[in-house]
């Protein structure tokens, strides 16, 4: 019974403890996470032709700013401001709620995805019965305030369960308005799904590689696909990316065993090349062809689909989706419709910092089978739409079927 009571005062105290630093962040804990995250970006950064040289400059550009802020949200966000300067993809520093969120099946939040764009969201998709939904909120729709502020990025919109925000909205053709939202606790697992159009097409609908990403629902439904039709668009709209083993197994669905799609080209693979040939690197293009170590697809009980295959994007297909995409229009003459993807293609994992912090930072940068750097060339649509879904009628699916049986017909 003492022991129990001695566990239960050291639980409170840690949560005591936890709340504190939930509401501050002194001097010494910031230069204890900052002097970590020069060590990660000295020692295990990889992006060809970046200087990480650069990093003490940027950092001491914003040191007012990171001096100045109190909180953790305050810190990361005047954090990541100094490490966008570097002009690449997947390095951001993540708060402790981040770390601890990362991998779960579920987030506390109003239940919306955004894109960060001149100093406002812009929706994405809302979350069908979450507090977004309930108070109206649409995808299109511009967040140029949170809690009085303009927002910084995404993370503006984190807080606490059961805890409210109030946004203020703007809609095309209407004036600005607040809405009060409340964050809850959303599930993350939006299972695949596949939707026939007609007797002769299906769409599927995938939403990430990340966690819930369901290999047993996909191969079901590519069997079902590969039974049921001969035009198969594949949805890849929002889709932010994911783990690369799970890009592989859906790549082994759609393209025969052994093709090989791309080059991630690691610090080793690069360090090799220069070595070897005595060249400067500057051509990624030359280092991913000299490499020969390619990204391949692999072979799987179910059968790769046969038949025709389109693919839809947005900004906020990133990553693992636009290696995807890219992949499909090399080697099979995929149409992409819709809107040119993010850019956003680098080789990432996550580092762990003092104080519960983690910095995500990449490792590898990637060149198709073709020889294009995605990263910061986002790929371009063969037809771009950006009409929405309305009255059971999606545009962009609309056009991507047009485009397939146009190939048949050719």
């Amino acid at each position: 019974m003492k022991f129990m009571r001695k566990s239960l005062l050291a639980t409170f105290a840690l949560c005591l403890s936890a709340l504190a630093f939930a509401q501050d962040m002194t001097a010494e804990a910031k230069d204890e996470v900052l002097k970590g995250l020069d060590k990660v970006i000295a020692e295990r950064v990889f992006v060809p032709g970046v200087d990480l040289k650069k990093w003490p400059e940027f950092a001491t550009k914003h040191r007012e700013a990171i001096d100045k802020a109190t909180t953790i949200d305050d810190f990361s966000r005047e954090v990541n401001r100094a490490l966008r300067e570097f002009g690449f993809s997947h390095i951001r520093l993540r708060t402790p709620r981040s770390a601890q969120s990362r991998g779960r099946t579920f987030v506390v939040g109003p239940g919306f995805n955004a894109r960060y764009e001149n100093e406002t969201l812009v929706v994405v998709s809302v979350t069908k019965d979450s507090p977004a939904e309930t108070v109206g909120l649409k995808a299109g729709d511009v967040i140029v305030e949170v809690d009085g502020k303009a927002p910084t990025s995404a993370s503006s919109l984190s807080g606490d369960e059961n805890t409210e925000l109030t946004i203020k909205v703007k809609r095309e053709g209407e004036e600005p308005k607040e809405l009060k939202v409340q964050r809850k606790r959303i599930s993350t697992v939006r299972p695949e799904t596949l939707t026939m159009v007609g007797d002769d097409a299906a769409v599927l609908r995938v939403y990430t590689f990340s966690t819930g990403y369901d290999r047993k629902n996909l191969e079901k439904l590519i069997g079902e696909a590969t039974t049921k039709a001969k035009f198969l668009v594949l949805d890849l709209r929002s889709n932010g990316g994911g783990a690369v083993n799970n890009l592989q197994h859906l790549l082994s669905l759609l393209l025969p065993p052994d093709t090989a799609v791309g080059t991630f080209i690691s610090k080793n693979t690069f360090q090799r090349y220069l070595d070897e040939t005595k060249k400067d690197g500057s051509n990624l293009a030359e280092v991913a062809a000299w490499s020969e170590r390619k990204y391949k697809t692999s072979k799987r009980e179910v059968p790769h689909f046969p038949g025709k295959i389109a693919v839809l994007t947005n900004r906020a297909s990133a990553s693992a989706s636009e290696i995807c995409a890219a992949a499909l229009r090399e080697n099979l003459k995929a149409p992409i419709v819709g809107q040119q993807t993010a850019g956003a293609v680098l080789a990432s994992v996550y580092a762990r910092l003092p104080q519960g912090f983690e910095l995500q930072h990449p490792t590898s940068d990637y060149v198709t089978i073709k020889g294009m750097r995605l990263e910061g060339n986002p790929l371009k649509p063969d037809a771009e739409v950006t009409g929405r879904p309305a009255d059971g009628k999606d545009p962009v699916v609309d056009k991507a079927l047009e485009m397939l049986r146009q190939l048949i017909d050719k």
